[in-house]
């Protein structure tokens, strides 16, 4: 048999049972728990149907959180956990957060081929459709460069979606906002980021509302400051569980990385991104920059997500022309914005998105009218798009 099983165990003794077990039967595919992201594209790519989870014996809340998370984010995947003992109070947390059997390495060793079989057989298409949970999709953006200013296209970005959909529920993640801020936008609210990802049982509808007022109606901010320390080992994986558990309150996620951290956040999250934004200024540097990122972003992103290439500060009579930085990329500009520095400056001071100032922008026209085109194409075409839909 040559399918795949996926395997989540940091323990060696685990690894070593699951190996000596399963190994002549199925091809083993191990997975830290701090790379969650790599369940979904494993199991995109390999149509597995089973991921073993290792209990952690010493943290039953991080094991429950755990399963919760792979359930959410991989609909059509069976859970099975596997632990040397197991008390029943944790089983039940287990059972009721995703898992649907669980192996005792001292008393399974015979019966577990047989139990993962089972769980092992393909599914009708219609009850796997049915399985899938409807989130809200999610949009990543990030620059070229530290320079580019990706807090004011994303607060646009995000700003246009909730006036073009006001019956769409949007939530705007500034990753590295500075104090009181979110984006440029003056924020109250003491919830942040990091909080959530400190908290990620707390997380539901009623304490969102709660806690994030409304910017404007549909639209709520959540500022951070994820640091390295939150993209890496234990905390990777809270740091999913929190997005995970937002994109089913809202319909939209908005999220704004920094550059220096954008490969890290693409390997968290990148197989259920819908959406890469890549902004750039017109200069040789950021469009060598930018033509890595395409490339380096394919190893992490699903098939179905769109990436989209934005020259912010554009200018048609530059010497860098549009056709020298589409054929360096090998693919065209999905949007061009212009500098317009007063009305940025306006915007920025007052702490208002363009769309609201007294004057009209050619930048605000220009992204009015891809909003437009590509969410609401997208949203016609496919129906409500699932943030953790296999795709």
């Amino acid at each position: 048999m040559s399918e795949t099983l996926i395997c989540i165990a940091e323990d060696v003794g685990i690894r070593v049972w699951l190996e000596r077990i399963l190994d002549d039967e199925w091809l083993l595919e191990f997975v830290s728990a701090s790379d969650l992201s790599r369940v979904s594209r494993l199991a995109r790519a390999s149509n597995a149907r089973v991921a073993i989870v290792a209990i952690d014996e010493d943290d039953p809340d991080k094991s429950a959180k755990l399963f919760s998370a792979l359930e959410k984010s991989n609909p059509g995947l069976n859970l099975v956990a596997v632990a040397r003992h197991i008390s029943q109070e944790l089983l039940l947390d287990i059972m009721r957060a995703g898992a649907r059997d669980c192996l005792i390495t001292a008393v399974d060793a015979d019966r577990a081929k047989d139990r993962l079989r089972a769980l092992s057989q393909p599914v009708p298409a219609s009850l796997e459709q049915a399985s899938a949970r409807k989130s809200g999709s999610i949009t990543l953006v990030m620059g070229a460069a530290s320079v580019v200013d990706t807090r004011f296209f994303s607060q646009n970005l995000a700003c246009e979606l909730n006036r073009q959909q006001p019956e769409a529920k949007v939530l705007a993640i500034d990753t590295m906002a500075t104090d009181s801020h979110a984006f440029y936008f003056d924020t109250l609210s003491r919830l942040t980021l990091n909080d959530l990802v400190r908290r990620t049982d707390s997380i539901d509808e009623s304490f969102v509302n709660t806690a994030l007022e409304e910017y404007n109606p549909g639209l709520r901010l959540l500022s951070g400051r994820v640091l390295t320390d939150t993209l890496t080992g234990d905390a990777s994986a809270d740091l999913f569980i929190a997005i995970s558990r937002l994109a089913e309150l809202f319909d939209h996620l908005v999220i704004r990385v920094v550059e220096h951290q954008a490969e890290t956040w693409l390997k968290i999250l990148g197989s259920d991104v819908n959406r890469l934004f890549i902004v750039a200024n017109p200069m040789v540097e950021q469009v060598r920059a930018t033509e890595a990122m395409l490339q380096a972003s394919r190893q992490w992103l699903g098939n179905g997500c769109e990436t989209h290439v934005v020259m912010d500060g554009y200018e048609k009579r530059a010497t860098l022309s549009l056709a020298e930085v589409e054929k360096s990329l090998a693919r065209e500009v999905s949007l061009r914005l212009p500098i317009e520095w007063l009305h940025r400056l306006d915007s920025i001071n007052a702490g208002v998105p363009l769309s609201e100032l007294p004057r009209r922008t050619l930048y605000q026209k220009k992204l009015a009218e891809f909003v437009k085109m590509q969410y609401a194409r997208r949203s016609a075409a496919s129906g409500a798009t699932g943030f953790f839909k296999r795709r």
